[in-house]
């Protein structure tokens, strides 16, 4: 049996055919060989069998260390356990030759095995097995109606086909099991999963394409599921949905029915039947059939009219049918279809129509038999029939019925019913004398209903006794008619009947353990019946338990009170601390119950089993073996699992002790299941085990083989690559796939607009480090649709082959997948690095242009197209030319460039090939105006670095080009590509000076450029002198002519006060508030000091003139004072700095801001605005106008408020938080402040509340002060 462990994965070496000799390679000379080979040969196995594998070492088995021997098994490409495969096992015990390798077979099919072993070098991949489908096994197999039809008319052949499985999922294929034997049954449920009936199958068997057919005649009609079993267990796919249509109407089927059945109905009353219009087989046939009525009279056997005979479907498949009884007598009804000859199944239906003047809820029915009573006692009550008029209403003794009826089973209880009073026909007129309010019955003589003699009279009563023995305790329903009339306004009477005394001998234990541990807590159940055998409840306090008398020592015993468990039974519990037999006894009210005594044996803990939950995982698709067992506890060592139950989502096989577990295709989450094992005494013990059915990560079920790219462009240039998709189980479950690679990056295209569910959001993001990564978060839905739209750009310059990662994670694991790209290269032109000018040595006729040693510029040729390139640096060639307007150029050339050197002189246009040359060391020496050659790029850049120029003394242009011959730079893989050639140039200047630096040439400008506004600023002064003197010298001829007077200082500043007193505010477009601008303030309100302005705004209409009265609005009670500094804005301000803010000041004043705690306190603890607690009408009084020339420092005053006289508030502005300057600027940079507007700019500590008949009056000192008068708002 093989135990399944951690992925121990096999994969085998090369299975060696019998006598073929393996041979190694010199790299494994001296190191073991081996050979695989089935055991017994046997390659063929059913699934679920255990395939072995024997390792056969062929020699050099003493260099063998079998530690670090690891082979490891892979099954169509897949490692270790996989939905191939599963309980992959090496056992390496023992002797060499006994080695082998253990696996459980899972997938049907032919599979090829591979085995491998890194250390020793082992690849063998020579076996194949193949595996046939298991027995079928039936809740894996699955169920589908035939042809998808799922909709039959009552009475047709419904045929359900099986897809046979096994329970690993294979499908059965093979007609050689008998289908019979898995005792198929098929049941129609209603929605709420209740039977609604059990149709029987008519056949059972194989269908010739693989699949077993089911048939069976549906019979009811509705809408159901049809749950289809095999063995007690459900097949997948089921409950299958199905509806049945009711057939054609069958008049002989249909059924008459009453709400409560009679056969007198009372005259004048309305005879209300219902018939049901059913098919063959009792389904209701929706329709209005057409049916025949005739009502027959008995005596005379001649049809009677029926004036308001009345058909109406009041439920689909039911009629109402109501006529009025009109004539009292004996009549035959009969419901027909006379032209088919069919009357309908209960007719004809026989009634008497009574004179008789019932009214059901003028009558009386009261006594003590509608109470509660005990099962066995006689109950009793009286019937008191009355009219409309509330009179004695007289009718034959026969017409009064009574149902007692329990509600649970409708289980009835016959009454005896007696007049109380009986009346004949002849006394009848004399008997009954009417009072004004009730009917007085004169005696009349005795008279024995039963006797028959008498049953030809018409005997009439008023009143009726009723008794009943209930023997069934349960909830009775009491119904009592006169005829047809229901009494006590058409309700019943309900009635409990309580259980009577316990009967000691018809109760008893019914349940105990004869095998008990002890120190645990055992039960023993009593039941308790009375004479009925009805269960009685609530008698828990005289139930007992005890040891029997004959034991003598009883002290290892105990007993709790017993526990009503509401159905007559009694659970009670007790405890033996000591190993033995106990005698025990139950007993009621100290009467023993019968079996007294019971015996119970007492064990230790250990002899029973104690079997404990397990939990296990899986993957899906995937199967998983386990010891149940190995966490359990039983005596001897030794258990059996007796029984388990299936698991909902899969199958379960039994291999002694291991039980295997198979999810079911696709499925994932939880399952569990029940186990019961048995130990060697016959002890049970249960347990469950837990499955976690894991999600796989993600898998590409396709992707391209290959990616095509272009060099540097963005590929594909329209859309994304297509061919991606990935599948995952759990369609909800957000996933993430990261793409990445090595040499380039993944982007997404623009992505057609696609509305998506909330859930099925897509997020996009770029991964940390140094390769950036796209993420993809969502649903496998969403994830495959951005995959549409995946782009590659690759590095710069990058071409040739690339790989692109694409890892898929979800919770449990994470998918790796590589997809070559190949970047198509572009030919990209050559550059050339050098400086826009080289100094040379200026004592030299030839100078060497470029100095390693001196010069830290770059000077050098290159081109982008070498760094992918594949082949040999000299296969990479281009054109190279440097030329020089006057002078020449002096350098030494390899020898082999001598084929392709060009030469141009002075007196040329042209170049000219190389005529004569003298080559030292394979070198030669050529000097001209302008030298051309193809080489490689080493070539060059060497050329560079040893080319001289010799010529004048003020230096020229040195042109640098390079082509490069149209080359890809790819070899030798595109050497058919050509381009265009692409080819750059670059000029130096060749100089003998170093030339003026730019600071210097810009210092040189500068100091010109300053020089000139000097002179001119030094005009403008001495203009604006001038000017200013003129004007000087006009205002003294002025002054000479006139004579002011000189008014003092104070004497101004007092005026300009009064003035102000007499000019109010013009508000503008808002007032600003400031709220805890005094440290002192916020503190005392508990609020925390702010780190910037506290805005709020009020509204102008909250503005109150100075001398006007503050109203206090309905409800409230008091106001909050607040006095504050107002600046009023002069002009308007938006985004004022802060050093220039005091120029927008217009003036100031002194401002209330009034305040309603009681709607503030509250408004702030919810959240919510508080606008009302500060804008009411009248919140905002301001006093007059003063200007800004006035306040000498506004940063400076003392602020005073006073309530009748005494002194509340006291304050300086210098206590401010934020300064008037700061606030100005801080409020502009958010609303632009206008002419008139109001900043109040908080208040300082000491506010308190006001009522209406106070004063207030308040001020700033030796400025101004002002008063307010409180009144209660007056309602308009």
């Amino acid at each position: 049996m093989a135990v399944q462990m951690g992925v121990c994965i096999l994969i085998m070496i090369m299975a060696l055919p019998s006598g073929f000799k393996l041979s190694n390679s010199q790299d494994v000379k001296g190191k073991p060989e081996f050979a695989f080979s089935w055991l017994n040969d046997k390659d063929t196995y059913k699934a679920g069998d255990i395939a072995t594998i024997k390792i056969k070492v062929l020699n050099n088995f003493d260099k063998l260390d079998k530690n670090v021997f690891k082979p490891t098994l892979s099954v169509s490409g897949k490692t270790g356990n996989s939905s191939y495969v599963s309980g992959v096992l090496t056992d390496l015990e023992g002797n060499h030759d006994d080695w082998k390798v253990f696996f459980t077979t899972i997938t049907a099919g032919l599979f090829n095995v591979m085995i491998n072993e890194d250390r020793y070098q082992v690849f063998d991949s020579s076996l194949h097995f193949q595996v046939e489908p298991g027995r079928i096994y039936p809740s894996i197999c699955f169920a589908s109606w035939m042809g998808y039809i799922n909709e039959y008319e009552a009475g047709a052949r419904a045929r359900v086909l099986i897809l046979p499985k096994d329970a690993f999922g294979n499908n059965v294929t093979s007609t050689g099991e008998d289908p019979s034997s898995l005792n198929f049954t098929v049941s129609a449920l209603y929605a709420n999963g209740s039977v609604a009936d059990s149709p029987n199958v008519t056949r059972v068997g194989w269908n010739g394409f693989g699949y077993i057919g089911i048939e069976f005649i549906v019979v009811k009609a509705g809408d159901f599921l049809l749950l289809v079993q095999g063995d007690n267990q459900a097949l997948s796919g089921t409950p299958l949905s199905f509806k049945v249509n009711p057939g054609p109407l069958e008049v002989s089927n249909c059924v008459a029915k009453w709400n409560y059945e009679s056969n007198a109905w009372q005259l004048f009353s309305k005879m209300e039947l219902f018939i049901q219009q059913q098919d063959q087989y009792g389904n209701l046939a929706p329709g209005l059939y057409e049916f025949d009525a005739e009502v027959v009279e008995k005596e005379t056997n001649l049809s009677i009219p029926v004036p308001d005979l009345y058909f109406e479907e009041v439920e689909p498949g039911i009629q109402l049918f109501s006529y009025s009884n009109l004539e009292p007598g004996n009549f035959l009804l009969k419901i027909s279809d006379i032209k088919h000859n069919k009357s309908i199944s209960n007719m004809p239906y026989a009634y008497t129509v009574f004179v008789g003047y019932c009214n059901g809820s003028n009558s009386v029915v009261n006594g003590s038999g509608l109470n509660n009573s005990v099962a066995g006692e006689v109950a009793e009550f009286s019937i008191y029939l009355r009219d409309s008029f509330l009179y004695p209403s007289p009718v034959e003794v026969e017409r009064p019925r009574v149902q007692i009826t329990r509600e649970i089973d409708s289980y009835n209880v016959l009454p005896v019913i007696a007049p109380m009073q009986i009346i004949n026909d002849s006394e009848l007129a004399r008997g009954l004398r009417y009072g004004s309010n009730q009917a007085e019955v004169a005696p009349s003589p005795s008279v024995n209903p039963t006797d028959p003699s008498v049953r030809n009279l018409s005997v009439l009563a008023t009143s009726f006794n009723v008794t009943y023995t209930p023997d069934k305790s349960g909830i009775y329903s009491i119904r009592v008619f006169c005829g047809n009339i229901m009494l006590n306004g058409g309700h019943s009477f309900i009635k409990e009947v309580r259980a009577g005394e316990v009967n000691v001998s018809l109760s008893g234990v019914v349940k105990f353990a004869p095998k008990v541990p002890k120190l645990i807590k055992n039960e023993v159940v009593v039941l308790l019946m009375d004479s009925f055998h009805n269960p009685v409840m609530s008698q828990q306090s005289r139930l007992k338990l005890e040891v029997a008398s004959s034991m003598k020592n009883t002290s290892g015993f105990s007993s709790s009170m017993f526990l009503d468990n509401n159905d007559g039974s009694y659970t009670g519990h007790y405890t033996a601390k000591d190993i033995g037999t106990y005698q025990i006894c139950a007993s009621f009210d100290g009467k023993r119950f019968s079996p007294c005594p019971f015996e119970v044996n007492v064990y230790s803990s250990k002899y029973f089993p104690r079997a404990f939950d397990d939990a296990i995982s899986v993957w899906e698709d995937e199967s998983t073996a386990f010891d149940a067992l190995a966490n359990d506890f039983f005596a001897g060592d030794n258990a059996t699992i007796l029984e388990f139950s299936e698991p909902n989502h899969g199958s379960l096989l039994q291999y002694g002790r291991l039980l295997r577990y198979t999810p079911q295709k696709d499925y994932y989450g939880n399952d569990s299941f029940m186990y019961t094992i048995s130990d060697i005494n016959g002890n049970l013990a249960t347990a469950s085990v837990n499955i976690s059915v894991l999600t796989i990560p993600p898998q590409f079920v396709s992707f391209p083989s290959q990616l095509q790219a272009a060099e540097d462009e963005l590929s594909p240039k329209f859309g994304g690559f297509s061919g991606f998709e990935i599948r995952y189980s759990d369609m909800r479950e957000n996933i993430s796939v990261n793409l990445s690679a090595q040499s380039g990056t993944i982007s997404l295209s623009p992505m057609p607009i696609r509305f998506w569910p909330i859930k099925n959001r897509l997020s996009v993001y770029i991964g940390t480090g140094e390769a950036k990564v796209l993420v993809l978060e969502g649903t496998v839905e969403v994830v495959n649709y951005a995959l549409e739209s995946i782009q590659y750009f690759g590095n710069e310059n990058f071409y040739g082959s690339d790989t692109v990662r694409i890892s898929t994670r979800n919770t449990n694991g994470v998918n790796n997948m590589d997809v070559p790209v190949f970047l198509e290269p572009i030919n990209d032109p050559p550059f050339i690095n050098i400086p826009e000018f080289i100094i040379l040595k200026s004592n030299e006729d030839e100078s060497l242009i470029y100095d390693l040693e001196r010069d830290k510029f770059e000077f050098f040729i290159g081109d982008p197209d070498l760094q992918g390139f594949s082949g040999d640096d000299s296969s990479f060639m281009v054109i190279f030319s440097v030329e020089v307007d006057n002078g020449f150029l002096v350098t030494s050339l390899p020898a082999e460039l001598i084929k392709t050197t060009e030469l141009r002189t002075m007196n040329s246009y042209r170049w000219q090939p190389l005529q004569t040359y003298v080559t030292i060391s394979k070198h030669f020496t050529v000097k001209a105006n302008g030298i051309r050659f193809k080489g490689t790029i080493n070539d060059c850049n060497s050329v560079m670095k040893q080319l001289f120029y010799n010529g004048g003394y003020h230096g020229t242009i040195l042109t640098v080009t390079v082509n490069d011959m149209g080359n890809y730079g790819c070899y030798p893989d595109c050497s058919e590509n050509v381009s265009v050639p692409l080819y750059a140039e670059a000029n130096v200047n060749l100089i003998r000076k170093r030339p003026m630096s730019s600071f210097v040439s810009h210092a040189l400008g500068s100091a010109i450029v300053i020089e000139s506004i000097v002179v001119l600023t030094l005009g403008v002064v001495l203009l604006s002198f001038t000017c200013k003197c003129a004007i000087v010298l006009l205002n003294e001829r002025r002054n000479n002519a006139m004579i002011s007077p000189k008014i003092p200082e104070a004497a101004s500043l007092k005026g300009t006060a009064m003035a102000a007193s007499e000019n109010p505010v013009k508000v503008g477009t808002k007032i600003v508030a400031v709220g805890r601008n005094y440290a002192a303030h916020a503190k005392e309100l508990g609020n925390a000091v702010p780190k910037e302005p506290m805005l709020f705004l009020k509204p102008t209409s909250s503005y109150l003139e100075a001398g006007g009265t503050i109203e206090i609005p309905h409800p409230l009670e008091w106001l909050d004072h607040e006095v504050e500094l107002a600046v009023v804005i002069g002009k308007r301000a938006r985004d004022v700095p802060e050093d220039s803010a005091m120029d927008y000041v217009a003036g100031y004043a002194l401002a209330l801001d009034m305040t309603a705690r009681q709607i503030q306190a509250p408004a702030k603890s919810a959240g919510l605005p508080w606008d009302i607690a500060k804008g009411q009408d009248t919140f905002t009084p301001i006093s007059s106008f003063l200007p800004k020339a006035s306040v000498a420092d506004p940063e400076n005053l003392e602020l005073w408020l006073k309530v009748d006289g005494e002194v509340k508030q006291k304050g300086s502005t210098k206590d401010m938080i934020f300064k008037i300057p700061f606030l100005i600027s801080h409020i502009s940079s958010f609303m632009t402040l206008f002419e008139g507007d109001v900043i109040l700019t908080g208040t300082p500590e000491g506010v308190g509340p006001v009522k209406a008949g106070q004063k207030i009056s308040a001020g700033i000192t030796n400025l101004l002060d002002v008063n307010f008068n409180i009144e209660k708002r007056k309602r308009q």
